[in-house]
Order: structure tokens, then sequence, then C-alpha cells
């Protein structure tokens, strides 16, 4: 036999290997090994199993050795009887045994023909060792493929949405692939990878031959996302292999809405017991229009404020209106600052802003003030003479 070969001759178990009998046929005597395909072609990196059968017609029972010659050295041969290693099979009288061969064959093996030569040798009797050859042809390997299948490739949402999509990733090769993962997006927008359903973040990870996995792709928009479709690239790229996978966000459009004064000021003046009115402007700065906007303040205890007009309908994307925010301070509001919080609310928008509002205090209530002094040091002087005197 050539260099390297490999035999088995493991002990037989104590769990029989499956058998039945079988009448002998007509003129047939003697001990058989046989298998369905004599000649088969396989590939390097793949495991193959061959159902093999031992015949026995006519013969005493008997305890039949296995072995397996020709198998290269980095071939790794395994007879299997019942889903266990095995060297030996029983067979009785008219009776057969079933096996199987298992070749795991290295991904670095040669293409090439290898003839391998199987052995079965009865003990004691009158019966000889009977041989099966199998022609084994190695064939060359399959290049490295990987396959993409997102379940959902459009999903649809806002640009607040976390747009997750799953992508089964399969490793159509004979070997084992580390995979790469990455994302094209548009500026703005974030993308993370996670194996399944786990939540630890990955940027690459092992995909066994013939083996499939499910990577969960998450994509966040950017704020300012113009509605529509947007298409994103993923790609999933080994060393020898690569996919490219095209995932679609659906984004609907929606408004955001922000409120300023007149110069982008949210500051003014006002004086205690006078009405005053404030411009104010509010600025849709999203993707859909702003419908149905109600204006509201909150003003310090006392105040009255009001909004002219104090419903908006309709302010398209990139699009403003002008409101007039009126403040009447109380009539006895101290000089100073006070805060005047606005808010434009509507159809699943809501903007608030703080306005600084500077009270000062009347012309009328400075002439009294000036009074009661006056009258409050007419009397200190009269006092002072009327009693200097005593």
């Amino acid at each position: 036999m050539r260099a390297g070969v490999l035999a088995l001759l493991v002990a037989l178990t104590a769990t029989p290997v499956a058998f039945a009998k079988d009448p002998s046929p007509d003129n047939v005597k003697g001990l058989y090994l046989t298998t369905d395909f004599p000649a088969i072609t396989i590939r390097a990196g793949e495991d193959t199993t061959l159902p093999i059968t031992i015949y026995n017609y006519g013969l005493p029972p008997a305890r039949t050795a296995i072995k397996v010659d020709g198998v290269p050295a980095e071939w790794k041969p395994e007879l299997q009887g019942s889903g266990k290693p095995v060297g030996a099979a029983f067979v009785d009288y008219d009776g057969r045994a079933s096996l199987n061969l298992k070749l795991t064959v290295p991904a670095g093996a040669k293409p090439g023909a290898y003839p391998i030569v199987l052995t079965a040798t009865p003990d004691g009797g009158d019966a000889k060792p009977v041989t099966l050859p199998i022609a084994i042809t190695l064939a060359e390997p399959i290049a490295a493929k990987l396959t993409a299948t997102p379940k959902f490739p459009v999903l649809k949402g806002t640009p607040k949405t976390s747009f997750d999509f799953s992508v089964a990733v399969k490793n159509e090769s004979s070997s084992d692939l580390t995979v790469n993962l990455a994302a094209a997006t548009p500026t703005g927008f974030t993308t993370t990878f996670k194996e399944g359903y786990n939540t630890q973040e990955i940027t690459s990870l092992q995909i066994k031959a013939n083996e499939s996995k499910d990577i969960s792709v998450g994509i966040k928009p950017a704020p300012n996302a113009a509605a529509g479709q947007t298409p994103v690239k993923v790609t999933f790229a080994a060393d020898k292999a690569t996919v490219v996978s095209e995932l679609t966000l659906d984004i609907a459009g929606q408004p955001s809405v922000s409120i300023s004064g007149q110069d982008d000021r949210l500051s003014g003046e006002a004086t205690a017991g006078a009405e005053k009115s404030f411009p104010l402007v509010i600025r849709n700065n999203g993707t859909a229009a702003a419908k149905g906007l109600a204006m509201n303040a909150t003003p310090p205890s006392g105040w009255t404020a009001k909004f002219d007009p104090k419903d908006v309908p309709d302010i398209a994307p990139n699009g403003e209106q002008k409101v007039n925010m009126l403040i009447t301070p109380t009539a006895k509001a101290i000089a100073g600052d006070y805060v005047v919080s606005a808010r434009a609310s509507g159809d699943g928008v809501s903007e608030s802003a703080s306005y600084r509002v500077t009270v000062t205090t009347s012309t009328l209530w400075g002439i009294t003030g000036l009074g009661v002094i006056a009258v409050a040091l007419l009397v200190l002087v009269g006092a002072v003479g009327r009693f200097g005197r005593r």
C-alpha cells in the first residue's frame, strides 16, 4: 500500500451495528462489501459520508474487521455504525451490517484522483478478506461566495425613527470567512451592526462554511433628512468574497418649528399697566408643513398675554409666519426683568421660547412718587420748626 495509509481498527462497541437477515441468493455464498457510490466527486473543505454494507451469504456468523487504505495522511477517515466510530461489525448468517464512511478533506487539499480501498476481514472460518475499491475525485474548491438577503428591504418612518433592518448573510463557501461590515450613508446618518438579537455592536464577525447569520442593521437618519426614499448600500466583505445589499429608508416629512423675535432678539421693554406688542417669527425648518398651530403664552402672575393672530393654520417647509405677542404687565409691577414663555403647538409639533420683558414704571407713578416725597418733606420741615422753638 502507498505511504500515508490510515487503518481504522476500533473495537466493536457494546451497541451492535444494525443488521438484518437476507436469504442467500441461489448459488451465492460468501462475504460481500458494497456501497451505493463506488465512484464519487467531492470538494476540499467538505465532509462526505458514503454508505457501506457488509453481506454474509451462507457463512457462519462472524465478527468482521473493517479498515480503510489509500487515504492521504492529511485526510480524516472515520467508519461509523449507529452514529459512533467503529472498527468492526458482527454479521450474522445470511445477514448484513450497515455502516458509513465519513471523509473529512482539508480545505487545502489538491484536486485530483484519490483511489481508496476498504477491506473487510472476518474472524476465523473459511471466509477470506474482501475488498471494495472506491474512486474519489477531488474537484476544484468552490470559489468563496457571500449572499445577503434583507427580510424587509424597505422600511418607512420619520427622521426621528431608528430604521432596524434584518439581513441574512450566508457563507456559500467551503471555508470559514471573517466578514467586515460597512454602510455608505448620507451625511448626518449613523449606522450600527449587531448579530441577531444581541445588544453588542460589532464591525465584523466570522461565518462558518455554508452557515447563515442574521445581521441587524440599524440606521438613524439625520434630524433634517429630506422626505422621500433614501437608499443605503451595506457591504459585507471578506478576503475573497464581497456582497452589497441595498436597503431603503422611506422617510416621511416632519415639521420642525422654532420661535424667534424681531432681528432674532427675544427681549423687549414694557411699561407697567400698559399693553405692548412684541413681534415674533414662527419658522418651519422641517420637511413637512406645520399645520394647525395655536399660539399660547405663560406670563407672570397678574399679567395678560395674547397673540395676533392666535392661530396659524399652515406654514410650509422652510417657511415662516409673523405674529404679535401682546403683553400687559400688571400696573403694580416693580421695575425689572421678567420672563414670558411663548409656545406654538399643533399637529405633531410643539415648541416654546422664553421672552425677556424689561418693565419700567409709568410717568404717572413717577409724578405721584415725587408728590409723596414732597409732602413728606413739608411735614418734616413743619415738625422741626414747631418743636425746635421749644
